[in-house]
């Protein structure tokens, strides 16, 4: 309208104006919005406007509305002061509290603090009296200009000696705070220094030190040793002929404690004990034949190098799975031994050639040569290697005659070959059937797949003259576990197949059956029951293998089983392919007791089932009417 106006006057008064430009559409559009937007602020507010009249005028309209805003008012107010006069108490409490909480710590801190400044001042005053002292001692010059050197000199003593006279409690009273400090801290430190020893037993033999060790048990087992070594010693003077006294064989060692020195080792100690000992003693090498003493030589290195060099051509130095070794435990042990027991080398190495007597055969009928050899497992020139006499493999031998059936070997040099090996094999799994009613019986079914497994299997092959004489197992090494398959193996019979006899219960002995081919008649004692062979039979009812086998009669069960149900009640299966128990046995009822078969009497695969009350013939078909 405005701008109406304002054109309409421009029009009037005749002057030129340029032309308005163009609005933009967009800023047409948000002045659009930004007044629809003031237009609903506004409504709002004249709503909530109405609302709050409304509601006064409604407060109003109440009866005694005055008396209600006067009450609302005198609770606003007592809650108010209510609340001032708490956080006033509160106020006053808490002071309090602090004041009596401040007393306290004063009456805890004033001591304290007092007992402080008193243990300086004990510890600070004679420094401070010295200190004094030596300022006025070196002003003395200062103060007697008129006196000479000697007179000053005295002076000064007296003065220090009036001093000291005079405040010598005072040193004595820090030193009551010094002393116990100094105490402690020395005490500290030789704890400190002790326990960073390391004690050391330090073995004697008389009034000579031999060594020393680390403990009092690797002392025992060093005596031991030589206690040891003294009895092989003996035996071995008493075996050739050698006299000797108590006193030679007097050896106490003795030990005490020390705080440094070399620790030795059991075997270092015993030589160096049995060294200090006797002038008959002197260095050696031990041989050990399965663990007994068996020489002592003063060659080891020489004897180490023959043993080495018997075992050489067994050995590969490129096969780490493979390990020679003597097949007795011959074990060299270097130490301090009795001159008088030490054995020639070569006694030595001609006891450990001492070839056994070679293995003799006896013949047990009359043989050629060459199946004399064959029955050894050994060609005929070998076995004429050992007998010269046998000129071919024609040769006639006769029964009992004695033939060489081995070379005489050096049995205590006899080498081992030891090889490690390494096989993957498979490990089947288990089967685990657990029986339900929930299918029929007889049926099966595999709800967990069985898996095979795999392990690492190592292996030691012990040669013996190129034989096996050991295979054992070192490790086994599981690479893959077995998965155990899982089996529900249905019970459950028709009600056709459970049958109530009296107060007990009695199952259809084939529940897997095809037909019933003849009952219980003038000339048959009972049901065949047919079915294929291999047909699992149950037991009809709990009791005990009264008999399991064969029957023998011309027109007999074949194999056949009764069950004594020990209520006057028997049954009979006869026929079977197979038994699944055996006489004696103690069965459930619905156990497998057999197999259908064709045995017997018989001209097919079927169960004849005969059952008896009191020794008399009942007719199965009276109790299963329907099967």
């Amino acid at each position: 309208m405005k701008s109406q106006i304002d054109e309409k006057q421009h029009q009037e008064s005749g002057s030129a104006r340029p032309p308005k430009p163009p609005r933009g559409r967009l800023r047409a559009w948000l002045d659009e919005r930004r007044i629809k937007k003031t237009v609903r602020v506004w409504h709002k507010r004249q709503k909530k406007a109405a609302r709050r009249s409304k509601f006064s005028d409604l407060i109003h309209k109440l009866p005694h509305a005055t008396l209600i805003g006067d009450v609302l008012y005198m609770v606003g107010f007592w809650v108010e002061y209510a609340a001032v006069c708490t956080v006033r108490t509160t106020m006053r409490a808490a002071a309090a509290i602090l004041s009596h909480v401040g007393a306290i710590l004063l009456m805890i801190v004033r001591p304290l603090a007092i007992g402080i400044i008193t243990f300086l001042e004990d510890l600070l005053e004679p420094f401070a009296r010295m200190h004094s002292g030596l300022r006025h001692i070196r002003a003395l010059p200062e103060q007697h200009p008129d006196e000479d050197a000697r007179q000053i000199r005295a002076e000064k003593i007296q003065y220090f000696k009036r001093g000291t006279k005079l405040y010598l409690p005072l040193v004595w009273n820090a030193l009551s705070y010094v002393l116990p400090v100094a105490a402690a801290v020395m005490l500290v430190w030789v704890v400190r220094t002790q326990l960073s020893y390391t004690y050391l037993l330090e073995v004697r033999v008389g009034d000579e030190t031999v060594g020393y060790v680390s403990s009092e048990q690797v002392f025992d087992n060093a005596r031991d040793d030589v206690e040891s070594r003294i009895e092989r010693a003996r035996a071995a003077m008493e075996a050739a002929g050698v006299e000797s006294t108590e006193d030679q064989w007097d050896i106490t060692p003795t030990y005490t404690l020390a705080v440094s020195g070399e620790v030795m080792t059991e075997s270092e100690v015993a030589d160096a004990i049995l060294s200090a000992s006797s002038d008959e003693i002197g260095s050696g090498t031990a041989v050990y034949i399965d663990g007994e003493l068996s020489f002592v030589t003063t060659e080891g290195d020489h004897l180490r190098a023959y043993l080495d060099a018997v075992k050489e051509p067994y050995e590969d130095s490129f096969d780490f799975n493979r390990r020679v070794e003597f097949v007795h435990d011959i074990t060299l042990v270097d130490g301090v031994y009795f001159l008088s027991s030490i054995s020639p080398y070569e006694t030595v190495i001609s006891t450990l050639n001492q070839k056994s007597d070679p293995a003799a055969y006896t013949l047990e009928e009359d043989q050629t040569a060459g199946e004399a050899a064959e029955t050894l497992g050994v060609d005929f020139e070998t076995l004429q290697g050992w007998n010269p006499d046998l000129a071919s493999e024609d040769t006639e031998l006769e029964e009992g005659q004695t033939l060489v059936a081995s070379d005489a070997k050096a049995e205590l040099l006899q080498v081992k070959v030891i090889e490690r090996t390494s096989e993957i094999e498979e490990v089947s799994y288990d089967i685990v059937k657990t029986e339900s009613d929930e299918y029929d019986f007889g049926e099966e079914v595999v709800v967990q797949e069985g898996q095979n497994g795999q392990q690492e299997v190592i292996r030691d092959t012990t040669y013996i003259d190129g034989q096996v004489t050991d295979v054992s197992i070192v490790k086994i090494n599981t690479l893959v576990e077995p998965v155990t398959e899982q089996v529900i193996v249905g019970n459950r019979l028709d009600s056709g197949m459970v049958a109530q006899v009296g107060s007990g219960t009695f199952y259809w002995p084939v529940p897997n059956y095809r037909y019933v081919s003849r009952w219980m008649s003038a000339d048959h004692k009972g049901a065949d029951i047919v079915a294929p062979a291999g047909t699992p039979i149950i037991a009809a009812d709990s009791g005990k293998i009264e008999y399991a086998g064969w029957h023998n009669h011309p027109y007999g069960y074949g194999n056949y089983v009764i069950i004594d149900h020990g209520n006057g009640w028997k049954t009979l299966y006869g026929h079977m392919s197979a038994f699944a128990v055996s006489t004696g046995d103690a069965v459930e009822a619905g156990q497998v007791i057999g197999y259908v078969g064709n045995t017997g009497y018989s001209f097919g695969n079927h169960c004849h089932f005969e059952m008896y009350y009191n020794n008399s013939l009942v007719s199965a078909r009276k109790y299963f009417p329907n099967m």
